[in-house]
């Protein structure tokens, strides 16, 4: 069996403190941060006619769906960074300059050898899941189901998996076993069942006791993934709460995913949980979303390439930094500039910056120097400068000039998530204001959109018309099953 941490050692020694792929590579597979990485569960509630709550609107889920990346010099590094500015109003028809900072890598996805695996796999067994439910979603338990079997036929020997169920009752329904035995899995994933309440928190702490056992016997790569529909009501049920235990986990070694299974999940928790070191989180409402995940994530979900990435802006006299966008903070945290893990992704990722002009035409030969720093999955630091700059550019006749397209298509999602979050915080308490910022989310956007000309952007435009028409129609708010 392969070490995985004496293989990514040597490999970066082989490389000059690159990485997994070719040391001429010029940074052409994908990098992401951590976090919630999709806008499912958003998209399906908009589909099935519900407003969504605004926890469930993330720019980070956004950016993770399309493919960000800049133009640059070749990178011959697992994590390759590179900048780019641009000039636009914001929703207010303000003067912003935004910086995008791009996440490519080098790793070949052909040639790349993963890192041996262990999986605890933590299982929602609860009567909120559905076992046995068929109807037009299939219940999260179903999805839950579906999944395991996935997983369990690309295992290969040298990984591991466990199975621990939480319910009433927290059971280790398949203790650690060598992922070659398919069919000994197969059965107990075959006999999951209904189980009571849900005791998340009691599952959690079951499998982070597994997981430090895998630890100590030398498995470098331990990941538990929880599968739940995210409505814990047995035991600690706070974001606080779960957020403690995952980063406790984390010092140790032992990182998560969580997979948010339906359309009645807790947004809140799973956030929590998904911004810690190591973590990361994705939603799965339908049958055709678990091929998706294991066609477009496996098996980079598991696969960490850079912890602790942070963004120190120095820029030009006259502006400030005003906000991050595309930062995994957790649920109704304060923005920071910072980024607890990079995973390895079939997309090239993005994290944006936007900067106030204080000062009349500041923006005008602005420029914006990044400087980085982060550690690889060995404890290596790096660091590095990037410089992205104006040059006295003309802007266009809407008012933005940008120095990379990507920056143009990034910035204009940025805007539009955010303005479909603050909607969707004030129609509780003020439809008609909840009104007036959709419209002129989506109205920006549908322009930034024609501007741009790139099709990916089409199914966004018809998502920020669809969650304004419900708006405008006074449809309920909140997740499917509730508020």
């Amino acid at each position: 069996m392969r070490n995985w941490h004496l293989f990514f050692v040597s490999f970066l020694v082989a490389c000059g403190g690159g990485g997994y792929g070719s040391p001429t590579g010029g940074g052409d597979f994908g990098a992401t941060p951590g976090g919630v990485k999709d806008m499912r569960f958003a998209r399906e509630l908009i589909a099935s006619g519900q407003v969504p709550p605004a926890a469930a609107l993330l720019v980070e889920g956004m950016f993770a769906e399309h493919d960000l990346g800049l133009t640059g010099a070749p990178c011959n590094d697992t994590l390759c960074l590179r900048a780019a500015l641009g000039v636009a109003p914001d929703h207010d028809g303000d003067a912003r300059g935004w910086l995008q900072v791009g996440m490519s890598s080098n790793v070949d996805p052909d040639t790349f050898q993963r890192p041996d695996t262990t999986y605890i796999m933590t299982v929602d067994v609860s009567g909120s899941m559905g076992w046995g439910y068929d109807g037009e979603y299939p219940s999260p338990g179903e999805l839950a189901r579906d999944l395991l079997h996935e997983l369990n036929v690309v295992l290969e020997g040298r990984d591991q998996i466990a199975i621990v169920t939480y319910g009433s009752e927290i059971r280790t329904a398949l203790p650690l076993t060598s992922g070659l035995d398919e069919a000994r899995i197969a059965g107990v994933i075959d006999r999951l069942g209904e189980g009571g309440s849900t005791d998340m928190y009691g599952g959690l702490v079951r499998a982070y006791e597994l997981g430090r056992q895998a630890r100590a016997a030398g498995r470098d790569n331990v990941r538990v993934v929880l599968f739940t529909d995210v409505q814990p009501n047995v035991g600690p049920t706070s974001p606080t709460d779960f957020d403690n235990l995952v980063s406790e986990g984390a010092e140790d070694g032992v990182h998560i995913t969580v997979l948010g299974l339906g359309l009645g999940m807790g947004p809140e928790v799973m956030q929590s949980m998904a911004k810690v070191r190591g973590a990361n989180a994705f939603s799965l409402t339908r049958s055709e979303h678990v091929a998706e995940l294991i066609a477009d994530e496996y098996p980079w979900f598991a696969v960490p390439i850079a912890y602790d990435l942070a963004v120190d802006v120095r820029h030009s006299s006259g502006l400030s930094i005003e906000h991050g966008y595309g930062f995994p903070t957790g649920f109704a945290e304060q923005p920071r500039l910072d980024v607890a893990t990079v995973f390895l992704s079939k997309r090239k990722g993005a994290l944006l910056v936007s900067l106030t002009e204080d000062t009349e035409g500041a923006l005008d030969l602005a420029y914006a120097d990044a400087d980085l720093s982060w550690v690889n999955p060995s404890g290596v630091e790096h660091t590095m400068t990037l410089r992205a700059t104006r040059d006295g550019a003309a802007l266009d006749e809407r008012g933005q000039w940008f120095a990379q397209e990507a920056t143009a298509r990034t910035t204009a999602l940025a805007l539009l998530v955010s303005g479909m979050h603050d909607a969707a915080a004030a129609y509780g308490g003020d439809p008609a204001l909840a009104e007036a910022i959709m419209r002129g989310a989506y109205e920006r956007f549908a322009a930034d959109a024609a501007a741009i000309g790139a099709p990916e952007l089409a199914p966004e435009v018809e998502l920020g018309r669809a969650m304004l028409t419900l708006i405008e129609e006074r449809a309920p708010q909140g997740t499917l099953y509730g508020q």
